[in-house]
């Protein structure tokens, strides 16, 4: 296997969580990665706040149905969209924290303030985007939704293939296992080291993805207390499921034409989906691929064990 181009610069599990709190600057506005400030202006609307919760991923985790489900709370302001992406380098500087409070507006008078953008645990891609959520919003709660491994890259692909990313089969698109985007956003205890840098264990909580799907109204509650909210909260959304990666389509040379344009290429997928694409087949995977990639990821999966108490005993690694 070739070495990992995208490994951390500690071994896993050796991070000292205990010295969060004094590693956090509170307050700061300045992107130590780059040196760039966000533009704050002098323009914050009235009611305009920051989020003081952020559901961070992991992607093709049900974190869209999460985020709906949050989102219906009375005392929750939650953005539309959901993935603002703020805090990713070239939005950061570019919109600017006045623009950031004008997304959380609505309810008036809301207790919370939510986002919910998986792309901010994507360290391979932006390796600064822990560093920005902490100078912005550093006591903020971080919510962490996983599922098995090894069927979040199944999803992920299909995701990818329909988006027109991959346009290869399964076991090329795993073939260098360690320069995989695939494999790398299913490093969870790698990907969660980068904001245990900036922020305490206990503002951090991991969800089981499977217990999401199979128990919705207690897992709710439980989020709902970790952010402070009374439990009990019940509403007819939750428990629906959201963006499933079954009706993904591969995109034909008509289909790419209006990729861009979501609302024309929704439009055409539900009328005449033949017609844009055809329907992707679920991954099967190598059982040598499969066998490497577990392999990769056990040590990891190990860690995210130790640090969230969870069995994850639905997983097949």
């Amino acid at each position: 296997m070739t070495d990992n181009p995208f490994s951390s610069d500690r071994p896993l599990g050796s991070l000292d969580w205990s010295g969060r709190a004094e590693a956090r600057v509170r307050g700061r506005r300045q992107d130590t990665m780059n040196g760039s400030t966000p533009a704050t202006g002098t323009d914050v609307v009235p009611g305009g706040r920051l989020p003081d919760t952020l559901i961070i991923g992991a992607m093709k985790c049900a974190t869209s149905s999460l985020h709906q489900y949050l989102a219906a709370h009375p005392d929750i302001a939650a953005s539309t969209p959901k993935e603002l992406d703020f805090f990713l380098a070239g939005r950061y500087a570019e919109l600017g924290e006045a623009w950031y409070r004008r997304q959380f507006c609505t309810p008036p008078g809301a207790l919370r303030a939510l986002e919910s953008s998986p792309n901010y645990t994507k360290r391979h891609e932006d390796p600064g985007v822990a560093r920005r959520v902490a100078g912005l919003v550093p006591d903020a709660k971080l919510i962490y939704v996983l599922r098995d491994p090894l069927k979040r890259i199944e999803s992920h692909y299909v995701h990818s293939v329909g988006a027109g990313r991959i346009r290869v089969g399964f076991d090329e698109a795993l073939a260098d296992i360690a320069g995989s985007r695939l494999v790398q956003t299913s490093r969870y205890w790698w990907q969660l080291s980068a904001f245990l840098e900036h922020f305490p264990a206990e503002q951090i909580r991991v969800v089981s993805y499977e217990r999401l799907a199979s128990h919705p109204d207690a897992v709710v509650d439980e989020v709902l207390g970790f952010i402070g909210l009374d439990p009990g909260f019940r509403d007819p959304v939750i428990g629906r499921v959201t963006h499933q990666s079954d009706d993904k389509l591969r995109p034909n040379r008509l289909g790419m034409l209006f990729w861009k344009d979501r609302k024309t290429r929704n439009r055409l997928r539900r009328h005449v989906p033949r017609l844009v694409g055809s329907p992707i087949e679920r991954p099967v995977w190598n059982p040598r691929i499969r066998e490497q990639v577990a392999e990769y990821l056990a040590e990891d999966v190990a860690a995210m064990r130790r640090f969230s108490g969870l069995e994850f005993s639905e997983w097949s690694l």
